[in-house]
């Protein structure tokens, strides 16, 4: 081979290498392209992913700020964020998205059935085996009586000297005197009901002799309804003398029995203070003289009670009930007679 052919040879060869380099660096070039886009692809993938297992710090589980993050504020921003992060996550928005309201399968949870509240029941009053130990004016409810049982309801204490309930009227309505025992007497606690309509819880002194009446009567007026607006021992009002605390029992329309005192006007004693006399209801029932020819009353509350055909509740007449169980069982009415008439009263004297 000559030196020409020599020649021609290394440039092809210089020129054929130059050309293959050139190519193979092009495709070098272009799978480092093609590697860095994948990689970049699946970095971004990983970190969206990533989000929906681990929330960080600063960011509730549904992708809302939590307070005091210095996160996105206001209805806007939150309600952008709420639309944003329900729809790519789906199960952590609770109720807020309408993608887990409307179908539970397209967010991965089943719809919750329905279920009825539950609620507590109610605690029921404890039927009471007596008034025993229950304060005069005592509001029951009616759950608290039982009706097949009355009687356990209607009590009497004899009254002995020193007990607490002789140290409770001694000097007030009692004291001691020739004509009324101590021993004659007995105190009585009973139910009734008050003008409200509710159980309260009564009491009276009355002669031993009527204990018997009066407990059948003010049990039927019990049984029946009949309506007493409060029913108290006189010495809850006293004043200091027994006229004077009548008068004040009166104003505050309380039926009351027993008080060791004389008839109005002086004289001999009253009926009750032989504990036989009961007054009920004495504002709608009041004691009026026609001495002077017009009747005269001494308790303004009774101005609306003059007239008794005014067919006003609680008003005692021959129809009512309290004027027919007393007289069932012997005893005189106030309202017969001429003058006074003494419309809360009801007496019945020894046999």
């Amino acid at each position: 081979m000559n030196k020409k052919d020599r020649e021609n040879r290394s440039v092809h060869k210089n020129r054929s290498g130059v050309d293959t380099t050139w190519i193979l660096a092009g495709i070098l070039v272009v799978l480092l392209i093609v590697a860095a886009v994948v990689y970049i692809g699946k970095k971004t993938s990983g970190t969206g992913d990533s989000g929906a297992s681990a929330a960080p710090a600063g960011v509730t589980g549904s992708g809302e700020p939590s307070a005091g993050s210095g996160g996105m504020t206001g209805p806007g921003k939150e309600e952008q964020s709420k639309n944003e992060t329900g729809a790519e996550i789906g199960t952590e928005t609770g109720a807020g998205t309408e993608l887990e309201t409307e179908s539970g399968a397209e967010t991965g949870h089943e719809t919750e059935p329905e279920t009825e509240p539950v609620t507590e029941p109610e605690t029921q009053p404890v039927q009471l085996e007596s008034l025993s130990g229950l304060a005069p004016g005592t509001v029951l409810d009616t759950e608290q009586i039982d009706f097949d049982h009355l009687d356990r309801y209607f009590m009497s204490w004899q009254i002995e000297e020193g007990d607490n309930l002789h140290r409770r009227i001694d000097g007030k309505s009692y004291r001691d005197n020739p004509y009324v025992p101590l021993s004659s007497l007995r105190y009585l606690k009973m139910p009734h009901y008050n003008f409200d309509g509710r159980i309260q819880v009564g009491e009276m002194i009355v002669n031993k002799d009527i204990q018997d009446d009066v407990i059948s009567i003010f049990k039927e007026l019990f049984r029946s309804g009949y309506q007493i607006q409060s029913m108290y021992l006189i010495d809850n009002y006293w004043t200091g003398d027994a006229e004077t605390s009548d008068s004040a029992s009166i104003d505050e329309n309380n039926t009351s029995a027993f008080c060791y005192r004389e008839i109005s006007g002086g004289g001999n004693l009253s009926n009750h203070a032989y504990g036989r006399a009961i007054d009920i209801n004495p504002q709608q029932n009041p004691y009026v003289s026609y001495t002077s020819g017009s009747p005269k009353w001494e308790h303004s509350n009774a101005n609306d009670y003059i007239k008794r055909d005014t067919g006003l509740p609680h008003v005692i007449t021959h129809e009512d009930l309290a004027y027919k169980l007393f007289a069932k069982h012997g005893f005189r009415w106030g309202g017969d007679w001429n003058n006074p008439k003494d419309y809360q009263h009801f007496d019945k004297n020894k046999k």
